[in-house]
């Protein structure tokens, strides 16, 4: 255990290895690498590795080192040896039954995980920990190897590490009869170099010997990717083997190093640089973290350090047209920085940890990139020049994300430098006309007022919200399964809000826009209650669709979407049917880990999530829980009932479960982590991005929201 140990995980001998499986843990170094694994050390996902770096970050990334193995020869006075295998990987036998190799699950003690990972061995009375650090900012990772007690079990020692190696898109899966020939290395004293594909790397033992070995370690089982529809095994390339003889004396350490690259990383024994960086928010969440009643011994609780860490671990750089900016990860290991993912998460992560500086640089990288009033969904991965525009809401939740920016900084000078302007170009795009980004080559996607003064967008073909599930069906053709086109609610509050705050807060100069706007909002209040309260439903509906005719459909279907609606501080929905709303969704749609997208008793509602990209997708927001929602729910709650005590207690309550799988490991999933998705029936079962922005950063956000003052 280090200081910075958040959580841990002990473990017997003889003891089912399956709940050191099903526990993960991530590090990150804040320019989008990563490491991530299982608490037993074998990896279960083609995203697992030691060292995921970002060649051209925060993407490009590339599975440095998937694993080590690693002998320790143990020789005796009498010259018997006693080899002890580490580094463990999945297999499957002949009958599908799963096989543990080498098998040290008997050997291991006890993880640890906070700002590095550790694992705790025993032989007799050898103690060996392993321990890896991510090198903040740097494509490169240090393992550390300490053993004690060698003199008390052998005469002499060898450590043999033997790196395994794919070097490949992370994406992506490597077998031996594709790469075999590809692989370049040449083992030059204590370095191994390794290229593929114009990709390079190099590893270092200091004082060791490193000698060429070319082995390949063939068919690694994947268990989630099998659960996941996906391609389940991958071969490894191990060239070489670094051989390092260790004194004969009781403590003995060594240092191994992996880098994305042509120059050996410089050894790192610590993260300091992030623990330096985590200092001020760990305190900054302490104050709010607190409960009023707590008692001294209280106040150490981990849940500041916990919550600093996996805000932290969202939070990248990025060069954008020559400046380096900070924005935000949407979810380890798959995403990228979403437009959509990010300014949902931006309060939560940056306005309430106290990083101001970098909100603002993140609300600077796409506002350059504004295009007809649209916000880009992302950057492309291949090309950082180019953005894909193909949402309806990134864009006003950049509006309402550089609004709060104003509220927790009241920084005047970037509002009136160019904060303000960026958001009249998006209403002023939205009013007069847009259009996303066409899909599988057809027309562009209109996005515009209609004469009502609400927002309607997108057709049956398209998917412009965060409801954006799509995937090809049997015949090829894309399928897309919400695609919710024409006036959404959560869009026109969000639209609402906007005019309502800009109306009041643009810059003097804005003078036409300040009448426009305070106009438009009376309209759309207007026309907001008459499209979408059902006094039948006992709710708001979801979204109004065109019927061809010049009629607009409701879709009655509860679903999430008019939390966000009820949430707003700026909302045009009236203060009964806000009440009445929570409740219908409270009810029906709420579970301890989030809100379900669709109840049980709608015919389309799925209670599972798995099997092969159609069949999740199809899933994805039909039924399974979002815990991102807790979070609009949460803060509902408090609006409809004035920030009464009572309605703090139930917003409390609701993120309650949430924070204890952040804190505790007690259920199976990413330690000290916030999963995407879960399964809407008990367990609950953890699914999808096993590591995302939004859900934490919606819990924070509620924490932040508690701590307001009564009254």
């Amino acid at each position: 255990m280090t200081a910075d140990t958040t959580h841990h995980l002990e473990h017997r001998p003889e003891t089912d290895p399956t709940p050191l499986l099903e526990h993960e843990w991530m590090l990150t170094n804040g320019v989008g690498g990563f490491a991530m694994g299982t608490a037993l050390g074998a990896n279960t996902r083609r995203y697992h590795g030691l060292l995921i770096a970002a060649a051209r970050p925060p993407v490009d990334r590339v599975v440095v080192l998937h694993q080590v193995f690693e002998e320790l020869v143990l020789t005796a006075g009498d010259g018997t040896t006693q080899t002890l295998s580490l580094g463990p990987m999945l297999f499957r036998d002949d009958r599908g039954r799963r096989v543990i190799a080498p098998d040290c699950v008997d050997l291991l003690r006890r993880f640890d995980h906070g700002l590095d990972a550790v694992w705790s061995y025993a032989w007799g009375a050898l103690a060996l920990t392993r321990r890896l650090v991510l090198h903040d900012g740097e494509p490169a990772c240090t393992l550390h190897y300490d053993l004690h007690g060698l003199n008390g079990v052998c005469e002499r020692a060898e450590l043999r590490l033997r790196p395994m190696l794919t070097l490949r898109g992370f994406h992506d899966l490597s077998h031996r009869a594709d790469a075999q020939h590809a692989f370049e290395a040449r083992a030059d004293g204590d370095t191994l170099y390794a290229a593929r594909g114009g990709r390079s790397a190099v590893f270092r033992a200091a004082g060791a010997e490193c000698v060429s070995d070319p082995q390949w370690w063939e068919r690694v089982d994947y268990p989630i990717e099998r659960h996941r529809g996906l391609g389940d095994r991958e071969d490894y390339n191990a060239p070489a083997v670094f051989r390092l003889p260790l004194p004969a004396t009781d403590d003995a350490a060594v240092r191994f190093t992996a880098t994305l690259g042509d120059s050996p990383a410089t050894p790192q024994d610590s993260p300091e640089r992030r623990r330096q960086r985590l200092r001020p928010i760990i305190y900054a969440l302490t104050e709010q973290t607190q409960d009023e009643n707590q008692d001294d011994a209280g106040r150490h609780d981990p849940l500041p350090r916990i919550l600093a860490r996996a805000a932290d671990d969202f939070i990248v750089r990025r060069d954008v047209a020559g400046r380096t900016l900070s924005t935000i990860i949407a979810g380890y290991p798959w995403f990228a920085d979403w437009g959509r993912d990010t300014f949902i998460a931006l309060p939560g992560l940056l306005l309430c940890t106290g990083r101001a500086g970098e909100a603002r640089d993140t609300l600077a990288a796409f506002a350059g990139a504004l295009r007809g009033g649209l916000v880009p969904n992302r950057f492309d991965d291949d090309d950082p020049t180019l953005a894909h525009y193909n949402t309806v809401d990134a864009s006003m939740w950049f509006v309402h994300s550089a609004l709060a920016y104003l509220d927790h900084t009241n920084d005047r000078d970037t509002w009136d430098g160019w904060l303000a302007d960026a958001c009249v170009q998006i209403v002023e795009g939205y009013r007069t006309g847009t259009h996303a980004d066409p899909h599988a080559g057809g027309e562009p996607v209109p996005i515009a007022m209609q004469a009502d003064g609400l927002i309607a967008a997108g057709h049956e073909h398209s998917q412009l919200t965060w409801m954006d599930a799509a995937a090809l069906d049997a015949e090829g053709r894309p399928h897309v399964f919400t695609p919710r086109p024409g006036k959404c609610v959560e869009i026109n509050a969000l639209w609402y809000s906007a005019l309502v705050q800009l109306a009041d807060r643009l810059p003097a100069s804005y003078k036409a826009e300040r009448r426009r706007y305070a106009e438009l909002a009376t309209q759309t209040a207007a026309s907001f209650g008459e499209a979408f309260w059902s006094d039948d439903l006992g709710h708001l509906v979801d979204h109004l669709a065109p019927d061809g005719h010049g009629k607009w459909v409701a879709d009655t279907a509860l679903r999430p979407n008019q939390m966000i609606a009820c949430a707003l501080e700026h909302s045009p929905v009236r203060p009964e049917h806000r009440a009445r709303s929570v409740a219908a969704v409270r009810d029906r749609l709420l579970t301890p880990v989030g809100l379900r997208t669709l109840p049980p008793d709608d015919p389309d509602y799925h209670r599972a999530y798995g099997g092969p990209p159609f069949e999740r997708d199809g899933a994805y927001h039909r039924g399974i829980v979002w815990p991102w929602l807790i979070g609009p729910y949460a803060e509902a709650v408090l609006r409809a009932d004035g920030f009464s005590p009572a309605a703090r207690q139930e917003a409390r309550d609701a993120i309650a479960p949430l924070l204890e799988r952040l804190t505790t490991t007690r259920h199976p999933g990413m330690l000290g982590q916030l999963h995407e998705i879960h399964e809407p029936e008990p367990p609950f079962a953890p699914r999808g991005c096993p590591a995302q922005a939004w859900s934490v950063a919606e819990v924070l956000r509620v924490c932040h929201l508690l701590q307001r003052p009564t009254g």
